[in-house]
């Protein structure tokens, strides 16, 4: 399961990607992280809305710029991860990410778009990609991609065993064997 610190760090580092996938975690950490930081910032907006008005009176607000707001900034800032970070969760989810626009429909939108987000992983390799974790093993723990690959290329070394080996596959293979022997055991002398 991917941790807070690493999908805040993923949300930035695939700031602009739209294809892919983002597990559940990874989504969810990223959304109680930016919603924490725009709570804070509204609060942080209340309170000095507060103290101008104390300060100046209500003809004071006529003054306010909304870009300088805490809240403008942290919007600013979480937009565009926040959105490629949808998408590839509902790429995860097995959905397209023009689903994404349902979000606009006033009402509902918001909250289908919510439920969108909370659905499982599809445990299959789609357009999008191959999930993250895709199978579990007799326990019932999760398998990694990377290790159904390295089964797979055992099985596919175990039907190539009786394959004839060719002159040119030998001689590839001795030289490989020679470089490895050359690089790795003999120590490198050192120049004078």
């Amino acid at each position: 399961m991917t941790g807070p610190f690493t999908a805040l760090t993923q949300a930035f580092a695939l700031i602009f990607n739209v294809s892919g996938r983002a597990t559940r975690a990874e989504f969810w950490w990223v959304f109680l992280a930016f919603s924490l930081f725009g709570i804070a910032a509204v609060a942080a907006d209340v309170i000095s809305i507060i103290s101008l008005v104390r300060t100046s009176g209500e003809p004071a607000l006529a003054t306010l710029n909304p870009l300088t707001f805490y809240s403008t900034a942290v919007a600013a800032i979480t937009l565009v991860p926040f959105t490629t970070l949808g998408i590839r969760r509902l790429h995860d989810a097995g959905f397209s990410g023009f689903w994404g626009l349902v979000g606009l429909v006033p009402g509902l939108g918001g909250l289908v778009l919510l439920v969108m987000y909370a659905l499982p992983t599809q445990n299959r390799t789609t357009i999008y990609g191959t999930p993250k974790v895709a199978s579990t093993d007799a326990a019932g723990k999760p398998v990694a991609v990377d290790a159904q690959k390295r089964a797979m290329q055992g099985y596919a070394v175990l039907f190539e065993k009786d394959r004839p080996v060719t002159p040119e596959m030998a001689n590839a293979r001795k030289a490989e064997i020679s470089e490895y022997y050359r690089s790795r055991v003999l120590k490198p002398t050192a120049s004078v």
